[in-house]
């Protein structure tokens, strides 16, 4: 996997979310962007008879976000796919892996995220399928100032200050230490402003009816915490903060991120599939469901 993030793959379905995610690209040069591949995928339906299906107008798009994007001293590549029932997630992966990405951005549209899931949102699958980090931009609707009968969509977080306040969720797994190694290296490169742990006893812990138990688990997680504070660099090792919390990980976790005006969240991913993750209450899943901040997964290793 690769940790560096210098060169991002951007799925655009060219709708008004999209013109939104545009707006935020040459913000990701703080995290060291310095190239981005924009993809569309166009699905044709088959209809049984020899027709040819016009892409120029989303091919003048993608020119449009090209030239936009350039002047932010951007390299930008664009990469149309189209074809007959082309599968977004698919072809957005393909492209990650054809292009030599290092990471995805994509977005996901607050206003039917619940539905979204149940569906299998192109966001959603994306996350449960890709192998390299996936930066996902929340987006919601809400009414229009201007005429109340109509709605909007919005960045529920803006990314440029993304940096600002950086959590990461741990259950200490393999997978969360990846996501950790990509915080760190954020951090020796000085790109961070603080950093929060949180970690999440969750309901299975032996502590449940044990008060000593609690205090030693605690104790032990406490511990681990500490040592991982104690890798990073000293201006964020000294400007960092520990939470460890007990309930359901997916809402303690939501919950710290809105107490402690949380700006991005680092977690891993397990990667289990989309089913499994869903079903059984995956925790990164109910975050970047809930989250109203970005959010930046890593994948478990995969073979």
């Amino acid at each position: 996997m690769k940790s560096t993030f210098v060169h991002a793959i951007v799925a655009l379905d060219q709708s008004e979310a999209s013109d939104l995610i545009i707006e935020t690209i040459p913000h990701f040069k703080k995290l060291g962007t310095k190239k981005v591949t924009l993809v569309t995928v166009v699905s044709v339906p088959f209809t049984g008879e020899r027709t040819e299906f016009n892409t120029k107008p989303y091919y003048q798009k993608l020119k449009a976000y090209k030239k936009k994007l350039e002047e932010h001293d951007l390299v930008v590549d664009i990469d149309l796919r189209s074809g007959t029932y082309f599968y977004p997630p698919t072809e957005i992966l393909t492209s990650a892996d054809e292009n030599d990405a290092d990471f995805v951005i994509i977005s996901n549209r607050g206003q039917s995220k619940v539905q979204e899931m149940l569906l299998g949102s192109t966001a959603a699958e994306v996350l449960q399928r890709s192998r390299m980090p996936v930066f996902l931009i929340n987006i919601d609707m809400e009414q229009d100032d201007e005429d109340p009968n109509e709605r909007k969509l919005i960045l529920t977080q803006s990314v440029e200050n993304s940096l600002e306040h950086v959590m990461h969720a741990t259950d200490f797994s393999d997978t969360a230490n990846r996501a950790f190694d990509v915080l760190k290296e954020l951090d020796n490169q000085g790109k961070i402003g603080k950093i929060s742990f949180v970690h999440v006893q969750g309901h299975h812990a032996i502590a449940l009816k044990d008060p000593a138990s609690f205090d030693d688990l605690t104790a032990k997680s406490q511990a681990q915490l500490d040592e991982m504070r104690n890798t990073l660099s000293d201006k964020t090792r000294n400007n960092s903060e520990i939470i460890i919390t007990f309930g359901t990980p997916g809402k303690e976790i939501i919950s710290a991120i809105e107490d402690n005006e949380v700006t991005l969240v680092v977690m891993g991913s397990q990667g289990k599939g989309f089913v499994h993750e869903f079903f059984l209450g995956g925790v990164s899943s109910q975050v970047t469901r809930f989250s109203k901040v970005p959010v930046l997964l890593v994948p478990a290793e995969r073979d």
